[in-house]
C-alpha cells in the first residue's frame, strides 16, 4: 500500500488523555483535517468539552464536530469506572474550560472530507460514527480506516471484549459488512507499548504551562496502572503511530468478525488468521515497536508543549 505521508488525516475520537496524545502524535507528522466526536470514554458532552478545551490550549484550528451520543443498539457504557467522569484522570492540572462548543454534523463533515479526496481515517473510540457514515454513504467504504479497538485474544472490558468494540459491537459489525477493510490496532499490540512514571522526566523538564499540563495529564493516565507501580499501555498513540510512523506497527491479513449476541462474548472481535478457512477482510496488528513509538510520542508532547 502506497502511503502519502503528507496527506491530511481525519480523526474520530472519544477524547480521553490517550486520544489527546494520539492527536498530538499525528499533528507532529501530518495535518489533521477535522475531529469527529463519539461517546465512549465519557458522555458526548464531556467528549466535546475535552476536545474544545484541548483545541484552545494547543491552538488547533481544525473543525470539531459532534457525532453519535449513543451506540447503534443498547445503552451507552462509558469508561468512567477507570477514567472518571471527564475521561482524563489528571495528577494536578486539568484542561481549562472554554466557551467553544463542537459544531453539529460529524458524519456529513467526514463524508465531505472523503469526497474531497481524503482517505485516511483514524478511529480512536467506538465505531458508531463510521457505521452511520457507511450506512448513509456506502460508496465511501473504500477509505483507509485505522482503528484502535478489538483484540485478537483476551479483552479488557470483559474477558472476551476490548472496550471500544464492546461499547458498540453493532457498529463494528456494520462497518465490516459495508466492506471497509479495517486496520485493527488491537489490545494485544497496544500492550506492547508501555510507559512508566520515570519516563515523564523530559516533559517535566520543559518550561511553561502547557508542558506542566501535559505532564500532569500524562501522569494521571500512567497512575491508572496500580497508581503508577507498573507500566501502563499507551493504546490510542499506537494506532496513531500505525498511521504516521510506517513500520512501527506490523499487521497481517485476517478474517475479522464481530460477536454481537454471545452471553459471555458480546463485543468480542473474532480473528481468523487461517486464510484457507476464511478470506481475509482486515489487517490485524501483530507487533508494535514500543521503544520507537514511546520516543516519538514524547517528542510530539514536547513539541506541543513548546508550541
Amino acid at each position: 500500500m502506497t502511503e502519502d505521508l503528507a496527506a491530511p488525516v481525519w480523526i474520530d475520537t472519544d477524547m480521553g488523555f490517550d486520544d489527546l496524545a494520539a492527536i498530538l502524535l499525528v499533528l507532529a507528522h501530518r495535518p489533521v483535517a477535522g475531529l469527529s466526536l463519539v461517546a465512549g470514554n465519557c458522555l458526548l458532552a464531556q467528549v466535546g468539552a475535552n476536545a474544545c478545551a484541548a483545541a484552545a490550549v494547543f491552538g488547533w484550528e481544525m473543525p470539531i464536530l459532534e457525532g453519535a451520543a449513543q451506540p447503534l443498539a443498547g445503552p451507552l457504557v462509558t469508561a468512567d469506572y477507570v477514567l472518571g467522569d471527564d475521561g482524563m484522570p489528571g495528577q494536578g492540572r486539568k484542561l481549562p474550560p472554554t466557551d467553544r462548543r463542537p459544531a453539529p454534523g460529524a458524519v456529513a463533515a467526514l463524508a465531505a472530507f472523503l469526497d474531497a479526496g481524503g482517505r485516511d481515517v483514524l478511529a480512536l473510540g467506538p465505531l458508531t460514527n463510521i457505521a452511520h457514515l457507511v450506512a448513509a454513504r456506502p460508496d465511501l467504504a473504500g477509505m483507509r480506516l485505522v482503528w484502535m479497538g478489538g483484540s485478537a485474544g483476551r479483552g479488557n472490558h470483559s474477558a472476551a471484549a476490548e472496550f471500544n468494540a464492546a461499547v458498540d459491537p453493532e457498529a463494528v459489525a456494520a462497518v465490516i459488512a459495508a466492506g471497509v477493510r479495517i486496520e485493527m490496532v488491537d489490545l494485544l499490540a497496544c500492550r506492547q507499548v508501555t510507559a512508566t512514571l520515570a519516563e515523564l522526566a523530559p516533559l517535566r523538564a520543559e518550561p511553561g504551562e502547557r508542558a506542566a499540563l501535559l505532564a500532569d495529564l500524562y501522569e494521571g493516565y500512567l497512575r491508572i496502572a496500580d497508581d503508577g507501580a507498573r507500566p501502563m499501555a499507551l493504546y490510542d498513540p499506537v494506532a496513531a503511530a500505525a498511521l504516521v510512523l510506517p513500520g512501527s506497527v506490523a499487521c497481517d491479513p485476517a478474517r475479522l468478525d464481530m460477536e454481537t449476541r454471545g452471553e459471555h462474548t458480546r463485543g468480542m472481535t473474532v480473528v481468523e488468521w487461517r486464510a484457507a478457512r476464511a478470506a481475509p477482510n482486515a489487517l490485524v496488528s501483530t507487533r508494535a515497536d514500543g521503544a520507537r513509538i514511546r520516543e516519538a510520542l514524547m517528542q510530539a508532547l514536547i513539541g506541543a508543549a513548546r508550541g
